[in-house]
């Protein structure tokens, strides 16, 4: 649980709250919730995209090393703590919300489970689960 940051703009759009996971690079969006409806969590991207090389080119695209996802995450993350203005301040986990705090524990568990929370990332590449090869999304 200890790899994922949330950061608070105090406003009320609906990505009030920015959750970070330091090992996979994804970041996702929360809004706050009302009385009549629960807080949505919605992915947003992975801080080191930027890194891959003929994007979305299927077969041809590699994924990228470890060393890249975490070197990409920490500097995503110190940019965002030196300016506040930008993501909003970190809030340190006692702070959390509990419906923030249940949402956060379901990202938890489906990163446990190998599930990828990111559907837009297409790639055959060597995968955790012991196969060779697997196509996250077909065209």
């Amino acid at each position: 649980m200890t790899n994922y940051i949330v950061f608070d703009n105090e406003g009320p759009t609906s990505d009030r709250y920015t959750i970070v996971d330091r090992e996979s690079g994804n970041v996702f969006a929360a809004c706050e919730p009302t009385s009549e409806s629960a807080i949505t969590v919605r992915y947003c991207g992975n801080c080191a995209d930027h890194r891959v090389t003929l994007y979305g080119t299927g077969w041809r695209q590699l994924p990228l090393s470890r060393k890249i996802i975490i070197g990409e995450t920490d500097n995503y993350i110190r940019n965002a703590q030196l300016n506040p203005a930008w993501l909003g301040k970190e809030l340190s986990r006692r702070d959390w919300p509990a419906n923030l705090q249940g949402n956060v524990d379901q990202l938890n568990k489906l990163h446990a489970e190998g599930l990828n929370p990111t559907p837009g990332m297409p790639y055959i590449g060597p995968q955790n689960d012991g196969n060779s090869s697997k196509t996250a999304m077909a065209f």
